[in-house]
């Protein structure tokens, strides 16, 4: 190029300034560019070096520390232990029982001409007596209680799984919220290294100076939204120590991998009916009917036996005496109240599994959900994954046109680095949608304990 091309002529010593300040203009950017190389950024998929098993291991301890922590469990527990003793109390009605009454006291007679006035009064009594014959309704009653002691104890089971549903969920949660904490970290890192950058580009050219209001405003809003992951994933880690009783420890790069593989969906509705819920339902609908059986026996004959002695003294005079014999109870007429209970009892038991009837139609249906939106956010995943690569390439040429060659503007840069870290969200989001929606497709079926925690199940199941 001619010194005719310029606008105005230049002297010797103008020429070489001028040439010397876009040279200290480019190099400046180039030594900025270089000092804002990222670190590699840990994504989720980068949990597959951690050995499945281990993993694995760590999930199942952080289930035990909640189902050990959890009030509810507990609560669940007593109830247990009263339907325990409530069977202990029905099944002592059908035993011998054995009667001991006695009685000491003073008489004192006013008799004129009789100097005995006072005299003792003695009396001991036993008896011994037994069910014979009740129609069965005691057999039924023990029955009954019988199936609540087990209705409670997978009642039991259904605690322990919807607190450790909850745990797994929290701590997946938590590790969301980590990665996507630390993208935004890499990404507030970015924009900070541009700031420094177009500050020693303003120091050279101060036409430039909305570049470097641009890039403080694309600066903060980084650091916002950078606040918003952090305070999200404080908050999911103040739920998962509720839960747990303290700090969890499992490594957020670990959380997902054991939950890569996925049930078949056949598997999942086939597991439902043995769930602890369903069987609770069903359960409490045996024991309503084995109620209605013992409503219906109240009105047959209730015969007892009977053997009795005693031993009493009254007035220096000693008297002994025996008896033994049966007990006929039978109801002539109670105005339909063995036949309205009875048919109470009936229509709980109806009702009940008619409650579980729809608990197993909803369960097929949340399973069909939770497999479908598991296999769309995987499938979403490694979309997202392909389209990173794409991004990458776009983001790195940007960087350099902008940066050594001056071919871009810094919108330009600005709106690749945007793109990208939005891409990496996304791929954060869809990887823990899947992880999430995978445990609780398990949860739908047999439940997470038997998968990570079959000794507690075996606690519940005889």
């Amino acid at each position: 190029m001619t010194m005719t091309t310029l606008p105005f002529r230049l002297t010797w010593l103008q020429r070489v300034a001028l040439v010397s300040a876009l040279l200290t203009l480019l190099s400046a950017a180039s030594q900025a560019a270089s000092g804002c190389e990222e670190p590699p950024l840990v994504v989720p998929s980068a949990a597959s070096a951690v050995a499945p098993d281990e993993a694995k291991a760590e999930l199942a301890s952080l289930a035990r520390e909640a189902v050990a922590q959890s009030a509810d469990v507990r609560s669940a527990q007593h109830s247990g232990r009263a339907a325990r003793f409530d069977l202990v109390q029905t099944a002592a009605a059908a035993k011998l029982g054995v009667g001991l009454s006695g009685a000491l006291g003073v008489n004192r007679n006013m008799i004129e001409g009789d100097p005995r006035r006072e005299s003792r009064s003695d009396n001991l009594a036993l008896s011994v007596s037994a069910p014979l014959y009740d129609g069965g309704r005691l057999d039924e009653l023990i029955r009954y209680r019988q199936r609540l002691v087990d209705a409670g104890e997978e009642g039991i089971g259904a605690v322990r799984e919807r607190v450790v549903r909850d745990a797994v969920t929290t701590a997946l949660e938590r590790n969301r919220y980590t990665v996507q904490l630390a993208v935004h970290e890499r990404y507030v890192a970015k924009m900070a290294c541009l700031v420094r950058m177009m500050e020693q580009v303003v120091e050279l050219d101060r036409g430039r100076s909305s570049e470097l209001i641009q890039a403080r405003k694309g600066l903060r809003q980084a650091q916002l939204a950078r606040e918003d992951a952090l305070t999200a994933r404080r908050q999911a880690e103040t739920r998962l120590q509720q839960l747990v009783g303290g700090p969890a420890l499992l490594p957020w790069s670990a959380a997902g991998v054991p939950l890569q593989e996925m049930p078949a969906l056949e598997q999942v509705v086939s597991e439902i009916t043995i769930s602890p819920d369903v069987r609770q339902l069903r359960l409490q609908a045996e024991a309503m009917e084995f109620y209605a059986q013992a409503s219906r026996a109240e009105t047959s004959p209730q015969v007892r036996w009977q053997v009795g002695a005693s031993q009493s003294r009254y007035a220096h005079v000693d008297s002994a005496n025996w008896n033994a014999g049966l007990t006929l109870n039978l109801v002539l007429a109670d105005g339909g109240a063995a036949t309205a209970g009875s048919n109470a009892a009936s229509e709980r038991a109806l009702a009940a599994r008619r409650q579980e009837d729809a608990v197993v139609e909803e369960r097929v249906r949340l399973a069909a959900m939770l497999h479908d939106a598991a296999t769309s956010a995987r499938t979403r995943a490694q979309q997202v994954v392909e389209v990173l690569k794409e991004s990458e390439q776009v983001r790195a040429a940007t960087y350099e046109q902008w940066s050594r060659l001056g071919r871009r503007s810094l919108f330009d840069l600005m709106s690749a680095e945007s793109e990208h870290v939005q891409l990496r969200l996304a791929e954060v989001n869809a990887q823990h949608d899947a992880w999430s929606a995978i445990a609780q497709l398990r949860s739908a079926g047999a439940g997470l304990l038997p998968w990570l925690a079959p000794e507690l199940v075996a606690v519940v199941r005889r």
